[in-house]
């Protein structure tokens, strides 16, 4: 199983790579205030996953039939919590979210590669890029993320290294390729639209909240895992908040969806891009897996590795791999998972769930052995119910639920206008 640190590894290496990317231009979009954005869901992405963390440890500890391997976590916490309904409900928002992340990662990856071949002439299209990138599939084909603990460590490592390149390029670029300064009406966001196809950007940078439970219930003290998910917070604040401050405050208007069409050409673009193209891969293969784990429940696979498997994680590949042909504008995507899915993900549902759960089972489950601080003092409310919640908690859960409801709707309507705008229309590579 995975120990704290290999969980660390998995959340920051699904996590971070297209966020990095996208974050000036989401910064751009909203103007300084997307700093604040940024910290503001970090923080309630470290608390919400902390929450998600404990429904999961209390329904482990509780039902003797989770103990095992478990290939749906997060819609087993929503069974036990709303029944059917919200097994369903979960369903659909977890795996579009993995679904359009997928996506977007291939999307950029190939990108990548199609600029990096750019530089010595050789100009093969990013449609044909993200088919040839299809070779991905054999290592989608292992079975969960303890079997790929290194993959993990890679796209921790190469995104951590290429955040160092992207920032002294642009410190570079001050300088050498630019020499301007960021005006006043640049730091203010033009518009709603603009300030929350921002927030929907920002949001899907901590979509992981998606793929945390499935991690969680590889590890061989699942009870430990919030630990892991306030460490892993901290190391892509450390990588996101740099980027983003740096890439805005050089380029200003200019700075494009993918941060590398932003910098000058030079050693530090080309290392930071084959790295951060590995993350891509890396991430592509982790992102994946628990997608592929629960379209293989109901066709009762064996644990072993079959024919079976590979046909099953190989038309997966090829359906993300026709959607990523059909929609090759990456942005707008990551706004629309981010706006909808993952704000379900990460703001609605582990609050909601983890109310639901203390008022179920709350006077019947033992609730010994809170190990993190942060949910310490959740500890009268998994006993008695949420009317023993702290007074100070309750209004904490109800405002993420708010930001996150509104939030939500205002990105989502936001990235489905600019997906629709034929002024910003790309057709699909089959037909162009």
């Amino acid at each position: 199983g995975l120990t704290v640190i290999t969980a660390v590894l998995f959340i920051t290496g699904e996590m971070t790579g297209s966020g990095v990317l996208a974050l000036p231009k989401a910064v751009k979009d909203a103007g300084w205030v997307g700093l604040f954005l940024i910290f503001m869901c970090a923080g309630i992405s470290s608390f919400t996953g902390t929450v998600l963390g404990r429904c999961w440890t209390l329904l482990r500890d509780n039902k003797p039939e989770l103990k095992g391997h478990c290939s749906d976590p997060y819609p087993t916490i929503g069974y036990n919590t709303f029944g059917r309904p919200g097994k369903i409900i979960v369903n659909i928002s977890v795996y579009f979210t993995l679904y359009g992340v997928c996506v977007v990662l291939l999307l950029i990856a190939s990108g990548n590669i199609q600029s990096l071949l750019a530089q010595v002439n050789a100009d093969i299209s990013l449609c044909y890029w993200v088919m040839i990138i299809g070779v991905l599939a054999p290592f989608c084909w292992l079975k969960s993320p303890k079997d790929f603990w290194p993959i993990a460590l890679g796209a921790t490592v190469t995104t951590a290294i290429a955040c160092v390149l992207i920032f002294i390029q642009a410190i570079m670029d001050i300088k050498v390729a630019h020499n301007r300064t960021v005006e006043y009406r640049e730091t203010h966001p033009d518009g709603f639209e603009s300030f929350f196809l921002a927030f929907g950007m920002i949001l899907f940078c901590f979509g992981g909240m998606a793929a945390f439970p499935t991690i969680q219930a590889d590890m061989r003290e699942p009870e430990r895992f919030p630990k892991a998910v306030i460490v892993a917070m901290g190391s892509i604040l450390c990588m996101y908040i740099p980027v983003g401050a740096i890439g805005f405050s050089v380029y200003g208007d200019l700075v494009a969806d993918n941060i590398f069409d932003s910098l000058s050409q030079g050693p530090m673009k080309t290392i930071a891009t084959i790295l951060i193209t590995m993350h891509l891969v890396f991430a592509y293969v982790i992102i994946q897996n628990p997608l592929s784990q629960v379209f293989e429940m109901p066709l009762n696979l064996p644990d072993e590795f079959g024919w079976k498997r590979v046909l099953v994680r190989t038309s997966i590949t090829l359906v993300v791999i026709f959607t990523a042909e059909s929609c090759p504008r990456f942005g707008h995507i990551l706004a629309l998972v981010g706006g909808s899915a993952v704000t379900l993900n990460t703001f609605v549902f582990p609050s909601i769930f983890f109310w639901r759960l203390t008022r179920l089972h709350g006077k019947e489950w033992d609730n010994a052995g809170f190990r993190t601080p942060v949910l310490r003092e959740h500890h009268s409310c998994v006993l008695h119910g949420w009317k023993k919640m702290p007074k100070r908690v309750i209004p904490f859960h109800v405002t993420i639920i708010t930001i996150g409801v509104i939030g939500g709707i205002s990105a989502t309507y936001s990235a489905i206008r600019g997906i629709t705008d034929p002024a910003a229309f790309v057709p699909p590579c089959y037909v162009n």
